[in-house]
């Protein structure tokens, strides 16, 4: 079989380490990117690339020359993240919080008037600059399933079937998660508005 541009040989013995280099130099970057923008932990990204290509290579017979390496290797790089998110989901770190957090929000997710953030909960809230720095700060500190739930959904503006589909939960796990980071997020925010007043 011929090797044309950005396309290898799908018989896996005809696959030499050359083309898996090339995929390496070609790729990483953009792989690395995606995860990054997912995880939110330098080292967590590197090792999801890392696997990878170790699963490219495992599964190179697998390649169909219908698409490019490229699509190919995001596609595994999606199912590497989703696996990662299930096992976030299945062992996540357990934050202690004392918080009621059923009765923070109503049925649709809006905040509950008497529980709603008010000014004396953010003391700079006019301050936009402080006030994204308090969100990235607490952003960091969630869980990472919850943290990409949050980001898809608001900051990426995604729907919550697309979301489901690539972290590989349930909608009602969804919600749940968001739910949850948005308390976590309203709690961390107000400490850390009450420590910089």
């Amino acid at each position: 079989m011929s090797r044309t541009e950005g396309t290898v040989s799908s018989d896996p013995i005809a696959m030499g380490p050359h083309d898996l280099s090339k995929w390496v130099r070609e790729y990483t970057s953009q792989l690395l990117r995606y995860a990054s923008a997912r995880v939110n932990d330098r080292a967590v990204a590197e090792d999801l690339v890392q696997i990878t290509f170790m699963s490219a290579w495992q599964s190179v017979d697998k390649f169909k020359e219908q698409s490019s390496p490229r699509t190919w290797l995001f596609s595994i790089l999606k199912h590497k993240l989703a696996d990662h998110y299930r096992k976030a989901y299945r062992d996540p770190v357990i934050h202690n919080s004392n918080l009621q957090v059923d009765d923070r929000f109503d049925d649709d997710g809006r905040w509950v008037p008497e529980h709603r953030p008010t000014e004396n909960d953010m003391h700079e809230a006019d301050d936009a600059e402080a006030m994204n720095r308090y969100l990235a700060h607490c952003l960091k500190l969630l869980p990472d399933h919850w943290r990409a739930a949050i980001e898809m959904k608001y900051l990426k503006e995604r729907d919550a079937e697309a979301i489901c589909q690539e972290l590989g939960i349930s909608v009602t796990n969804y919600w749940q998660q968001v739910h949850r980071a948005k308390v976590k997020l309203r709690e961390c925010i107000s400490k850390q508005g009450a420590a910089h007043s």
